[in-house]
């Protein structure tokens, strides 16, 4: 599930695009490709006739890895209260859609007997996507994202975001706890939190890995897309397959099983949640979005490339 594009918006300038970066100091990338010209033949309107260019509706993907790259430039530059800051806000949302998880998809009952895809589905599609979208057009931090956007030597942003998430989904749970839904909640807590728990460390890990890779595709086609439904439509399909598929996010689990240990959930602990599941979670979610996108977008499109693949 990641992170502000508001310092990332691509704005046309003389050499093609640029981001402008939230500080002085943040080095400005040039893009690879000019997005505006990619729309020309797409949209049918020629360059001889004088028209101004359209507003092209997903960017390619050399443009992708700059809109990423100067991404992981501007969080860098952040503060580190800033950065704890909006990783509570980030961990908020969480807590909150994880109130709407809870509520639709395992309250279906007859649904998941006669349709148990179709309840999966159901579950994953309504709720854990709009986390995403409330990141993403708001504002705010979320860890798992920033592995990806930023370079694996920033370890500031990385704890920042990981605290300030933490705190955020301690306040959602807070929040669950004290709304009197929590009646609601029950089927959704039992299932989720026991489950989570059950795995050995290794099942866990690659979990993790699978999740995060769908959560980062997700950013990474949002960062793509230049209109509102086009960010939604990215952030359903990645988020709404690793929830369906029953893969592992560090962040979201923050919420689901701490719930199950303060309601007292038959064999879910403390002990359990960090040893069994936070920690081979969050090793995977890293190694998904710090490997399998950031390093793998950077051969191909970035500086890393330029140095393996030089003649």
């Amino acid at each position: 599930m990641q992170a502000t594009l508001l310092p990332t918006r691509l704005l046309p300038c003389k050499q093609g695009v640029r981001l402008l970066a939230a500080r002085p100091r943040v080095v400005r990338i040039a893009a690879t490709a000019t997005p505006l010209a990619h729309t020309t033949a797409q949209n049918g309107s020629g360059g001889d006739n004088g028209a101004a260019p359209q507003v092209v509706g997903v960017l390619p993907p050399a443009a992708v890895y700059q809109a990423a790259a100067n991404a992981g430039a501007a969080k860098a530059a952040m503060p580190f209260g800033k950065t704890v800051l909006l990783g509570v806000v980030a961990g908020a949302y969480v807590g909150l859609c994880a109130a709407l998880l809870m509520t639709v998809g395992p309250n279906c009952p007859g649904i998941g007997q006669s349709n148990p895809g179709l309840a999966k589905y159901i579950t994953a599609a309504i709720g854990f996507p709009f986390v995403l979208l409330m990141i993403l057009v708001c504002g705010a931090e979320l860890f798992t994202g920033n592995t990806a956007m930023l370079p694996a030597a920033v370890y500031k942003n990385w704890v920042g975001s990981y605290l300030g998430n933490a705190l955020g989904c301690a306040l959602g749970c807070f929040l669950l706890l004290n709304s009197g839904l929590m009646p609601q909640f029950s089927n959704a807590i039992n299932a989720i939190s026991v489950t989570k728990i059950s795995y050995s460390f290794k099942e866990t890990f690659i979990k993790a890995v699978m999740a995060n890779w769908f959560v980062v595709l997700a950013v990474w086609q949002a960062t793509a897309a230049q209109t509102m439904g086009g960010m939604f439509i990215a952030c359903l399909s990645g988020i709404s397959a690793f929830v369906a598929i029953g893969l592992e996010h560090c962040i979201a689990n923050m919420v689901f099983v701490p719930l199950g240990v303060i309601t007292d959930v038959p064999g879910v602990t403390w002990s359990a949640f960090f040893l069994n599941n936070l920690l081979p979670v969050t090793l995977g979610n890293i190694v998904a979005r710090a490997l399998c996108m950031a390093t793998v977008y950077s051969l191909a499109y970035g500086s890393l490339g330029k140095k393996v693949w030089k003649q």
